[in-house]
């Protein structure tokens, strides 16, 4: 898309974005009219570490120097990658530790080299047709049947006697699943830019 709406034209991260994908450089103070948004600024890290904690910090209170962002509801960070320090693989321990730590007495669960707890943003990374879902309707209570590739939810409950999980998907669908199915699911504290543009 060429054409940038006049709301969106407002936001500079919308028009950064739009340089970005042309091979500008970002805006300038002086190129912004004054009632642009001020929703994006650019952060100069030379080390991986360093741009780590740059990470942590804004997703960990940082932010709300520029607002009433909260992380479950208002922040996802996107990495090009799965590997390496920045990679969604280690940017998802390390924000899971820092954002929802092990409390003692909480259940938790292993599985494939992760460890799922209540109150983890998961994403669902296989469509599976056949997982039953209910969801609190206007009027009454909706039942189907399927969650796909790309759904954000957050684990609400671990059921060690039942061995299941219970997630609520952000369209309010709620979910259990089988320990046995847990390789469906992966945390999404960060997420890869492939994964958000299935969103």
């Amino acid at each position: 898309m060429d054409k940038i709406f006049r709301q969106a034209a407002k936001s500079q991260i919308v028009l950064n974005a739009h340089r970005v994908n042309n091979g500008e450089f970002f805006l300038r103070k002086e190129e912004m009219e004054d009632d642009t948004k001020k929703d994006f600024f650019f952060i100069r890290e030379k080390g991986q570490d360093e741009m780590l904690s740059q990470v942590v910090s804004l997703c960990t209170g940082r932010l709300q120097n520029y607002g009433n962002y909260d992380f479950f509801e208002n922040i996802q960070v996107l990495s090009p990658t799965k590997k390496g320090i920045l990679g969604t693989k280690e940017l998802n321990k390390v924000l899971q530790e820092k954002i929802n730590p092990n409390i003692d007495g909480f259940p938790e669960k292993s599985s494939m080299g992760s460890i799922f707890r209540i109150g983890d943003r998961v994403m669902q990374i296989k469509n599976n047709y056949d997982i039953y879902w209910e969801r609190e309707g206007f009027k009454e209570k909706e039942i189907g049947s399927g969650v796909f590739n790309g759904e954000i939810g957050t684990i609400l409950q671990i059921n060690e006697k039942e061995k299941q999980i219970q997630i609520k998907f952000d369209d309010n669908k709620i979910a259990w699943y089988e320990f046995s199915d847990l390789d469906q699911i992966e945390h999404s504290y960060a997420i890869t830019i492939h994964k958000s543009q299935r969103k």
